[in-house]
Order: structure tokens, then sequence, then C-alpha cells
């Protein structure tokens, strides 16, 4: 609520200053006023660059009686809600609120030109340096009397009174028993000096010595300034009278990106009083020509005249300013210097001439006497990348990295120096060396010899050692563990390795396993012979059950081998398949023994509920092949038709599960079975079979080649041709002649011909019948057509030729 308070204090004393500058009489009745005059006179007097204390000092000069100013308030407090409404909401951050009730508007962001930013045009992007004048110190002697001020006047010694007076419009103010007295234009010393001599008329003591002055300001005035030319926001501004010309630059959001910062002139009474250069206060914090600025001052900031571009490597890369004097030292100077990997050797300076670009190649004893001109590119290089006495290592070694030539000349001391790894292969490392030409070139070294002194190698610039660890020179060995253990996969290979280890890091044997058949395949090592091997493999047996066989129990692994564990002979996992639909007992069994039938699921399952469609029912059994597209539309559309038979809602969902790949539908006839156990038809169970007995539909389904595919009702006698006719006939393309009906129980009738005559294959309850479409046949391009013309054509040539020959 701090900022609705503030809102609510400055609209008051905004109108307070309203009523004053309008010289209100003192009688005025303010409930004459309404919101909207109220409003309007605020936004008409631009009173939001006023501070607090100046529209307070506006009210008592005004002389604004108290009744007036209560009566002010409660009608500020009526508006509140409605102006509270119109500013920002109380989270609003301090500076937004600064940004809005005073004069500081800096710029959001620093200039750029050609991604280097102007040096200077951040500080005014700044809120913390804003230059804002402090209103708390001692008065300054130069400081220049005018309307608005007030001066507190304090008279002590012999006599003793204090007196806070304002400065009238006029220029005067008024001292009791004296009358107005010219302070206007003054200066605090000459004011002082002035009111001495005035004041000794009825203060004696003053004359004489045992009475004394002191003058001090109380609230200042607000002055207007110009700010005119290369400015980011010229106009007028009303600024505190203790304002500086940087107060005032920030204010209206510093110079703009053609803008100097080098001539910004200080204009009073039409003549340049003063020369202010920014580069001064950023590079040397020397504030001497930050002159206090009066009523009616212009602050004009001129184009620049001259600036260079720095790119590279130096500390502060930026656009400068050039002065009249500056050289290329200069300007380093303003960029911080060179950065610590700047190539002190040369500046390169790229310059526009009449008609082309020139470049210089400027040394490091020139840029002080190098004069610059406008649009000049700077640039610094970093040093090569290049090293004059390193030598390297890598590898097997402690302390891998870069060394000094001159401090390890030897091999051998670079060896002492980075020590070597016990797993360093030191029957032979290398050393990579640049010939003259810069070709590479290969130098090996036995370690120990090096190191013993037998041999001694001169390290050259650049040498490059490596030593190689053993495990990246020879392949990584593993182990596989494959079969009835708890983790199958391959682990790392250690010298010693027995098989029973090797199962332990596989998590052990899995239930079922059978220890007493464990085989190790066991790679060909024979590497002496030129001749192909048709043994691919050594395949040992290890039976672990006989703890007291010391071959057998600490038979050891060699790398590579692969250790399977085989399944007990005597050990089967249960074998599942589920029975869904109308059964009175339905879900999954574990089928006894690889004889077990249909017909004996279905007596398990309780049998076929009242209802039950037996010749609808079907089998889905895993498959190695992908299901066709025709499979995959008649399993799908037997699926919805099952779906719809039941009103449980988790059997519908348990039938969208059975929609997999590995499914594939198998025709069975379940009254056969149910009528004939042991049949053809009753067939032996298999793992993950699903048999489904839907409800009897007493409608048929027709699908593809018709104008309208829809359910018709079942009747004794229905045939295709009439179930085609009420679904609206063919379509154009529609093969009725090899039309086909798939059953309820999966199995596919087809049409069947003989001479002219069709026989159609009977129509059951829960039928579907399928009409296919004649694929539209791909008309021949313009390219075929030549093709085919061309081709012809030759061969005709071909034929008649042959046949002049042979007459």
């Amino acid at each position: 609520m701090k900022f609705l308070k503030k809102s609510f204090l400055f609209l008051f004393l905004s109108l307070v200053y309203l009523a004053a500058s309008a010289q209100l009489p003192a009688g005025m009745n303010i409930d004459q006023l309404t919101d909207q005059q109220i409003m309007q006179f605020v936004q008409a007097n631009g009173l939001s660059g006023m501070s607090e204390s100046e529209l307070e000092a506006k009210a008592k000069e005004k002389g604004l009686s108290a009744d007036q100013i209560q009566k002010l308030k409660a009608r500020v407090q009526q508006m509140n809600p409605q102006a509270a409404g119109a500013q920002a909401t109380e989270k609003k951050d301090e500076s937004s609120v600064r940004k809005q009730g005073n004069y500081i508007l800096p710029k959001a962001q620093p200039d750029y030109i050609n991604g280097l930013m102007i040096f200077g045009s951040d500080i005014f992007t700044k809120e913390n340096l804003s230059f804002e004048p402090n209103l708390t110190i001692a008065t300054p002697r130069n400081y220049v009397l005018g309307a608005g001020d007030e001066l507190k006047i304090d008279i002590y010694g012999f006599s003793d009174k204090s007196q806070s007076l304002k400065v009238s419009p006029d220029g005067n103010i008024r001292y009791p028993n004296i009358g107005p007295i010219k302070m206007a234009g003054l200066s605090i010393e000459e004011a002082k000096t002035k009111l001495t001599g005035v004041l000794g008329k009825i203060y004696p003591g003053l004359k004489s010595g045992n009475t004394s002055l002191q003058i001090t300001l109380g609230q200042i005035r607000s002055i207007k300034v110009n700010l005119i030319g290369e400015i980011t926001k010229p106009g007028t501004y009303s600024v505190p009278s203790l304002s500086t010309i940087a107060n005032a630059l920030y204010a209206a959001g510093g110079p703009t990106k053609i803008g100097s910062y080098r001539n910004i002139e200080l204009v009073r009474g039409g003549k340049t009083i003063a020369q202010f250069d920014l580069y001064e206060y950023l590079l040397n914090g020397n504030l001497a020509q930050n002159k206090l600025l009066q009523d009616d001052d212009v602050i004009r900031v001129a184009a620049y005249s001259s600036r260079v571009e720095v790119r590279g490597a130096v500390k502060r890369k930026a656009i400068y300013e050039l002065g009249n004097a500056d050289k290329l030292s200069h300007v380093l100077a303003y960029a911080g210097g060179l950065a610590d990997d700047a190539n002190r050797g040369f500046v390169r300076v790229v310059r526009y001439g009449k008609l082309e670009k020139e470049i210089f190649t400027v040394k490091a004893s020139e840029a002080a006497g190098f004069a610059l001109q406008t649009g000049d590119q700077l640039y610094i290089d970093s040093i090569a990348n290049v090293f004059k006495n390193r030598v390297s290592i890598t590898g097997a070694v402690y302390y891998e990295g870069e060394y000094a030539l001159d401090q390890v000349g030897s091999l051998k001391e670079l060896l002492l120096l980075a020590k070597p790894k016990e797993i360093a292969f030191k029957e032979r490392a290398v050393i990579r060396r640049l010939q003259p030409d810069y070709s590479p070139a290969m130098i090996g070294f036995n370690v120990d010899d090096i190191v013993s002194g037998k041999t001694s190698i001169v390290l050259q610039r650049e040498d490059s050692v490596h030593l190689f660890p053993y495990n990246e020179i020879k392949e990584k060995f593993t182990v596989q563990v494959n079969g009835a253990v708890n983790a199958p996969q391959q682990y790392e290979y250690a010298k010693g390795m027995q098989v029973m280890d090797a199962i332990l890091l596989a998590g052990g044997y899995r239930e079922g396993a059978s220890k007493k058949f464990v085989e190790v395949a066991r790679r060909i090592r024979d590497t002496s012979s030129v001749a192909a091997s048709p043994v691919y493999a050594t395949i040992l047996s290890v039976d672990l059950t006989n703890a007291s066989s010391a071959e057998s129990m600490q038979f050891q692994l060699e790398p590579f081998d692969i250790v399977s564990v085989r399944k007990a002979p005597g050990y089967t996992e249960q074998v599942m398949v589920s029975i869904e639909g109308e059964v009175l007992y339905p879900g999954k069994y574990a089928i006894m023994s690889n004889q077990e039938r249909l017909s004996d699921l279905l007596k398990r399952a309780g049998g076929l509920k009242e209802g039950g469609y037996a010749t609808g029912a079907f089998l889905l059994r895993k498959t190695f092949e992908n299901l066709s597209d025709n499979d995959s539309v008649i399993l799908k559309n037997k699926i919805a038709t099952l779906k719809a038979t039941y009103t449980d809602t988790n059997r519908a969902k348990a039938a969208d599960s059975t929609m997999r790949d590995d499914l594939k539908m198998v025709g069975i006839r379940l009254d056969e079975v149910l009528s004939a156990p042991g049949s053809m038809y009753d067939v032996i169970l298999q793992a993950g079979d699903i048999i489904k007995v839907p409800k009897k539909v007493e409608t048929v389904q027709t699908f593809s080649g018709v104008y309208f595919p829809k359910k018709i009702v079942y009747r004794d006698g229905l045939s295709i041709r009439q179930v085609i006719r009420e679904s609206g006939g063919v379509l154009p393309g529609g093969q009725r002649k090899k039309a086909y009906i798939v059953y309820p129980n999966g199995e596919v009738r087809t049409t069947k011909h003989f001479f002219f005559v069709s026989k159609y294959p009977r129509v059951k309850p829960g039928s579907e019948i399928y009409v296919p479409v004649k694929q539209a046949g791909k008309g021949m391009s313009t390219g075929e057509i030549i093709a085919i013309t061309t081709g012809l054509g030759t061969l005709v040539t071909l034929l008649l030729t042959i046949r002049n020959l042979t007459q």
C-alpha cells in the first residue's frame, strides 16, 4: 500500500499547488471544482516534476487558508480510488515509481553501432548513477539566489533573531520592520554582506561586532533548463536549482548515437560559459567543468566530429570519440590498455580513403605520434597460439602435460618428472616430432632403456611423448554368461576366474537351473595355422553338483569363454491360455499337459452360458509372421463385434488388449467341438492362446464395395444378393462376383463359379460380407508411351530386316 499512499500524497500536493498557482481567493469554495476539472488542471500544469517540498512552499507562498487545504484533501480522498486505479499496481519496483514522479529518465540500454558500444553511453542506463544533486549539503558560497528560494537568516550574539523568508517572484524578501530587500541575482556571500549592512539599522551590534549574521538555504527553487542538439530527449526540463550539467544530461538520456560526449556546451545569456567533456569524468573522475545550472540555461550537444572503432585484444572494445590532440596511444588508453594476450608489437588501422580503403601497420614505438582520422578501425591482434619452448607428454604417466624444453632437455629428464605408471607398456613408446618441413615423424623408444641411461634422446621444440597403457593396446577380456541365471550378460574377465565365479557375477542360478550340465564354449586359438579350421569352438561340460570334484569346481575360465547354464529337463513353467466371453468362468487358465484340448478347457470354464454363440467363437494364436492388412481389418471387426455384446466395461477393455500384431485368427467350430470332443476342430492348446465366445448376433454386416455399409437383421433365407441390395448396391468398381463372407468363428468362404453360374456362400447370423473394390489402374505417363512406341518400332524394323535377309 506504500505506493497508493505516495500517489495520494502526490495528487494532493499537486492540487494544492494548482490552487496556489491559480491564486484562488481565500474564500473560494473548493467543492465547486469538478473531478474532471481537477484532473485537467493537474495534466495541463505538468506538476509531475515537482517535489513535495516545492508544492508545499507554493501553497504557503500563495496564502492558501487551512480550510481550503482541508477541503482539497477531502476531495483528493474521494478521487483517490480512481486515481489509484489509473496508476500501476503496488508491486511496481522503486525505479519505475521514480521514473513516473521524477525527471530522471535514463536510457533503456547503451547505444551500439556495428556491434560495438559507444563509450560512455552505458552510464545513462545505470539507475544508481543518476547525478542527482545533494540537497542536504552545506550551501555553496557561489550559489546565486532566485525567486522561490527560502533564506534562513540567523542573528545571534547581543541580539538573537531567526527568520525564514522566501524570495518573491520580483526577487525580494520582506524583512519585518525593514521592508523589501533585493536578493535575486546575488550569491550567498553577496547576500550575507548586503543583509549585514541593511539589518545594521535595527541591529547595531552587527556593525560593532558583538552580533553576527548567518544565512543558509532552506527550500530551494526549481529552475528550467533547455537541452538541444544531439540529445536523446531534447526539451525543457524542470530541475532543482542545485543541479549541474551532468544532472540535466542524465535527465534527457544523454547524447544520441551521433551526439558528442566531448563537446557539450553550457550557454547562458547567449554566451558559451563552459565546455563539458564527459571523458574527463569517465576516465579521470574530473567534474571541474560540471557547472551549476541557472534558470533558462541552454545545454547544447553537438554532433561528434571524429571517432574510431577499437576491436580485438583490448580491455574495453568500444567506439571512442577523439579529442583535438588525441593520438593512437591516447585511444588505447581510453580502451583500458591492451589485454593480457595482446600482440604488443603493432596495431592494424583500417582507414576510409577517398575512393577505397587503406590499411596501416603501426608499430608500438609509433603509437604516440600516429594521428587518427574519423572512421578509423583499430584491430589489436592476440598473440599466436604457439610456444617457443614446449614439449608435452601424455598416456600412462602420473603427471601428463606440458613442460619447458630448456628445463627438461632430454627424454630421460622428462620421464623422471612425469613418472611412468605401472600399467605403462614399456617395450615401446613414441615421440611425435615435426620435421623441418613440418611433416610429422615418429621416433620409438624403450622406456626402461631411456630411464636406465642405456640410450639417450635429446628433445626438440613441440615434441610430444606418448606412453601406451596396457589397456589401450590389447582387447578387453570378457566372459559371457547365458541361460538360467538371473543376469545373463558379458562380464569383465579376470585371471583365475572359475565357472562358479562367473555364475555368481551373473546373479546366481534361476529356479530350475541344472547344475549338472553347465557348458563352456571356448575359442580356437591356433594362430600358427595357415589354413581355415572347420572347428568353431571347443565345447566343455562342467558338473557343479559334485562339490568333492576339484576338477569341476575349480574349472578355470579363459578370455571370451561362453558359459551356458541349461534349464533342468524336469522343470517346466506353467503355460497359460485364456478364455473370454460367454462362459461361466472366463479368465486365464494354466494347461495341465501338452495334450490338453479346447474341449478340456471348456469343461474347466464351466461350459457356455445360456445365449453363448458357439458357432461364432474364434481362437487367437501367436504367429511368427506379421498380420496382413486384410487380417488386421477382419480381426478388428471381430473384436468390435465382440465388445458390442459385453455389458461389463472391464471385459470390453480386455477385448481391446487382444489387438496385437503377433496374434492371428484360427478358424474353429466350437459347436462341433461340443458335440464331438476330440474331433479335428478340437485343437490342442498352445501357450498364449485366447478363445473368445460371443453372444449370438442377430445381424449381418457389409463392408467395403457397397454404397452404405451397414448392419442388417438376419432372417432365414437371407442371401448375399439381398444383403448387398439392402446396403445400396455395389459401388462402381465393386466386384460382386468376388464377394466373400467371414463367419463369426473367423472362417472365410468365397464365391464359387461354374461356367456362367455363381454360387454364393450361405449367410449365417453374425456374418461379415466383404465386396472387393477393383483398384484403379495407373495410366501410362508420356515417357512410358514414347518408350513403348519406340520399342515396338525397333522390333518391327528388326523383323523386316530378318525377312529381307531370308528371301
